[in-house]
């Protein structure tokens, strides 16, 4: 008996398990988030990159909006709420990255499998919109994956001061950014630049 006919049966038994174990692909769905993003006020762009789940690899969903220049703090986070919402429904078991452009800094958020509630994730983005609006240079991340104490929320605050800055006010800094978070987690980096 010839031992391709086994061999070629349990490749296909194989490859029929690795697809059963490929996640659904939710494409459509994050196509409907990117197009709600760009219906929110305050948002001027909206771009979706949508890699298709494989099998044992979840898909990736990455947003990146552009706010316009008369954006609020409010409206900021409202784009938070409703991307940790879509990311948090359909695409539950896919790794979801939002990037926002604002006053020319950077807040991202990222989620997978997350337990956040939206209304804790937009506390912690219009914190961060208000930290980007006082300082420049900014880099905000809110992290909802493997965050095991609730709320499940919690933030990076990265401000970077013009170089000549004293010590006493990068603890200034500090302070305030740390307060304008209020009880939410928040972890504050502030670096004064070299030049």
């Amino acid at each position: 008996m010839s031992t391709r006919i086994p061999a070629l049966a349990v490749l296909a038994v194989v490859a029929s398990l690795f697809s059963a174990c490929a996640a659904a692909d939710h494409g459509e769905e994050a196509g409907e988030l990117r197009d709600a993003l760009r219906a929110l006020p305050g948002v001027e762009d909206v771009t979706l990159h949508y890699d298709k789940p494989e099998a044992l690899d979840a898909a990736d969903v990455n947003l990146a909006v552009v706010m316009t220049e008369e954006a609020s703090p409010q409206e900021v986070a409202a784009v938070f709420g409703v991307a940790y919402a879509g990311l948090t429904d359909a695409h539950a078991e896919e790794e979801g990255n939002l990037t926002v452009r604002y006053t020319g800094d950077e807040l991202e958020l990222r989620t997978f499998e997350s337990e956040a509630v939206a209304a804790d994730v937009e506390e912690a983005a219009y914190a961060g919109a208000e930290v980007a609006i006082v300082h420049e240079r900014v880099y905000i991340h809110v992290m909802t994956q493997e965050i095991p104490d609730s709320p499940h929320v919690e933030s990076l605050a990265l401000v970077r001061l013009p170089a000549g800055t004293s010590e006493k006010e990068r603890v200034r800094v500090r302070d305030e950014v740390a307060a304008r978070y209020g009880d939410l987690s928040v972890n504050v980096d502030i670096r004064i630049r070299r030049h």
